[in-house]
């Protein structure tokens, strides 16, 4: 569901995103991804970086119900946005850290992530990881964008959209700062969601 139009070039996006410029993208002792706690920190990333997805979901704004933030830092870019908007901002919590009985969850199965990927390569153990919901949050019908900071192989993203769907919400789309299109679940959900990746979506 991406525009036709070409992926501009880094040097395109950096002009007319600047916050982008503010990522850190040092790559330390293999790990395999950028750490953002410093993009976070420049005064007027977060809210640059929020108004450009307000911006391409602005025909979606009105009927929206609100924003689904994934642990950890999806937290900060929902509550954003829900701030701006006015919208309500549902977390979707690491598994084990609602404080409530089994039957008031919604959880998804095990997800890949990242640090599964890490993992293998250095031969360690990959850890079993869940997300999940208040049960009561989640309501049929209801229209909601589903945030993240980055989405590196796509699981956890797909494990929360799954889920949702399957108890009858509206995924509107998808909002990130990075999607990495060459692992193996992410060009599926590029291609058939609606979503806004801040260094990848056209201008």
């Amino acid at each position: 569901m991406q525009s036709e139009a070409p992926k501009p070039t880094q040097e395109q996006l950096i002009e007319a995103r600047p916050y982008l410029a503010s990522i850190d993208r040092t790559i330390r002792d293999g790990f395999p991804r950028y750490e953002l706690s410093s993009f976070f920190a420049i005064p007027g990333a977060l809210k640059a970086f929020s108004n450009d997805i307000i911006s391409y979901f602005t025909g979606d704004i009105g009927t929206l119900d609100g924003w689904v933030g994934l642990d950890a830092l999806g937290f900060i870019v929902a509550g954003s946005l829900a701030g701006i908007t006015g919208k309500s901002m549902i977390p979707a919590r690491k598994g084990g850290k609602l404080a409530l009985p089994p039957d008031e969850i919604l959880r998804t199965g095990p997800v890949n992530d990242y640090l599964d990927a890490y993992a293998e390569r250095a031969g360690a153990t990959k850890s079993v990881k869940t997300l999940e919901f208040r049960r009561d949050l989640i309501k049929p019908g209801a229209r909601l964008i589903v945030v993240d900071e980055w989405i590196d192989i796509g699981g956890q993203m797909t494990s929360v959209v799954d889920l949702l769907e399957s108890h009858g919400v509206v995924i509107v789309g998808i909002a990130t700062l990075h999607i990495d299109l060459e692992q193996e679940r992410t060009p599926k959900l590029w291609r058939e969601r609606k979503v806004f990746a801040a260094d990848s979506s056209p201008l």
